[in-house]
């Protein structure tokens, strides 16, 4: 599940200050490296945007009740179903980059594969897209070792509040680390949210599954057993898992060529470099790859 961080603050230092106001900063460096074009038309994408804005930056996002926050943003950009498998209405070769952070966990192969596709049919060629998502092998490392701690949103969903605003069972903190490792990739499939597959996975098979199987295999296998419709009402569950490796293949699939791994704050974009607005939701749990066209 998502959970929002506060935003890490990027000062501006050196000669830069000094030469140009901090206010005007950010417009200075889009419109050194932009066509007034790509400026006016906001011909950078946001996947997932939630509550993000920038002048030059259009939302993509999906107009639904449990981001029902979200919705004046999204009507002011594009609404776009991922699970619809649909084209983006964006022109070919149009948009200067695309960004998409903590987002393709919450939809199947088949969605990601397709928001990969039309990213690289939309972006110009040199163009970058920059993908933040949860990273299943530091999660499963911390099931491995009971690291309770990495899942630090333990504690907020065990206020009743919370965790019954999300239809989990049970205070968070009276759940395994096998049980909190399963819902955080394949919610449905774990014994912890009351909505889920007709199939829960307990601990021992879990653990049985991880000794008979291959780490991919056990991941695809729980992942498989999440249902797309639940999920539509459930949007905040996570229900996939990525690696560099699965990144760098649907990536490739997709017609990547050039696809590199980053970190937080990292981007070879220059704009994308700029913490208050990037890499702000999970840096501590996160995978980081770009690609260019």
């Amino acid at each position: 599940m998502i959970i929002n961080i506060v935003k890490s603050v990027a000062s501006v230092v050196g000669l830069m200050v000094t030469r140009i106001p901090k206010t005007d900063y950010k417009d200075y460096l889009y419109k050194s490296l932009y066509s007034n074009d790509s400026l006016a038309n906001r011909r950078f994408y946001n996947v997932g945007a939630g509550p993000f804005k920038h002048k030059f930056w259009t939302n993509i996002d999906y107009i639904n009740d449990w981001y029902a926050d979200n919705t004046s943003n999204t009507l002011e950009g594009i609404n776009y179903d991922l699970f619809s498998l649909e084209p983006l209405p964006i022109e070919t070769d149009s948009a200067e980059m695309v960004y998409t952070s903590h987002t393709i966990e919450h939809v199947n192969n088949a969605a990601v594969q397709n928001l990969f596709n039309e990213s690289f049919r939309i972006l110009k060629p040199g163009g970058r897209l920059r993908v933040v998502t949860q990273d299943i092998k530091l999660s499963y490392r911390a099931y491995k070792e009971n690291d309770r701690h990495f899942f630090f949103w333990i504690d907020w969903f065990s206020k009743p509040e919370n965790y019954k605003r999300v239809n989990l069972r049970q205070p968070l903190s009276q759940e395994s680390i096998a049980q909190i490792f399963l819902e955080d990739f394949a919610a449905q499939a774990s014994e912890i949210p009351l909505h889920g597959a007709k199939h829960r996975i307990s601990d021992s098979e879990l653990e049985r599954l991880f000794e008979e199987k291959s780490f991919e295999e056990v991941l695809d296998y729980c992942t498989s057993l999440c249902d797309i419709e639940v999920q539509k009402k459930y949007t905040g569950n996570h229900i996939n898992w990525f690696t560099v490796e699965k990144l760098n293949s649907m990536l490739k699939v997709a017609g990547f060529k050039n696809i590199y791994r980053s970190a937080y704050g990292q981007s070879y974009s220059p704009v994308m470099r700029d913490l208050h607005f990037f890499d702000e939701t999970l840096p501590g749990v996160s995978l980081y790859v770009e690609a260019q066209k």
